[in-house]
């Protein structure tokens, strides 16, 4: 497979919902998990789009027909101030389309509901200062073992060192095992540990 990486577009948004999505559940499709299959979206992918694009890239299988995004990689270099604007600017917006006495599908759309409403927990000042950056990383099945994750992870540091950033932060659920096992193969380190999830960082 032809695999290329590019910068994310908004042109782009209508995919990246659809991927965060198929990639919901631990790296599984989540799509019967949502009424609203944007829901997810809403929370943890089509937001970067809208706040620092430059350092939001996609994964493209060249081979086909239409160039659409089948993987990609969002964050930020600055999570202080990300979490300023989210909360702030984009989580008000979101709100309105998620009123609190929704019926829920799942459990997974509780979840998501209930963040919406309730910031959700976010890194100590000391980790966003050495770890300023963050990431979400998801590729469709198609993607998957055929190197397009690294090529992603390497083009979003360059990225990053370009900004003088010095380092990222990122979260993993610690059922998501490949992920795990994948982040400690290119350099991350366990900055703290939940019950249930693993803080990882890098520095440059």
């Amino acid at each position: 497979m032809n695999t290329i990486i590019r910068q994310l577009t908004l042109a782009d948004v209508p995919y990246v919902y659809d991927i965060c999505l198929k990639t919901g559940n631990n790296g599984k499709d989540a799509s019967e998990l949502f009424m609203d299959p944007y829901m997810i979206g809403q929370y943890y992918a089509a937001p970067y789009l809208f706040y620092e694009i430059d350092v939001c890239f996609a994964a493209v299988n060249n081979d086909a027909a239409y160039k659409r995004p089948s993987g990609y990689i969002i964050g930020t270099s600055d999570s202080a101030s990300y979490y300023e604007w989210f909360y702030s600017v984009w989580i008000p917006q979101v709100q309105l389309l998620y009123p609190r006495d929704s019926i829920f599908k799942s459990p997974n759309e509780k979840r998501i509901s209930k963040i919406i409403y309730e910031k959700n927990e976010t890194p100590d000042g000391e980790i966003l200062k050495e770890y300023p950056a963050h990431l979400h990383i998801d590729l469709l099945s198609e993607l998957q073992g055929r190197g397009a994750g690294k090529s992603l992870m390497n083009t979003f540091f360059e990225a990053l060192k370009k900004k003088d950033c010095k380092g990222l932060h990122l979260g993993v659920s610690k059922d998501n095992e490949n992920a795990v096992g994948f982040y400690k193969k290119i350099g991350f380190n366990i900055l703290e540990e939940s019950q249930y999830s693993f803080l990882l960082g890098i520095k440059f």
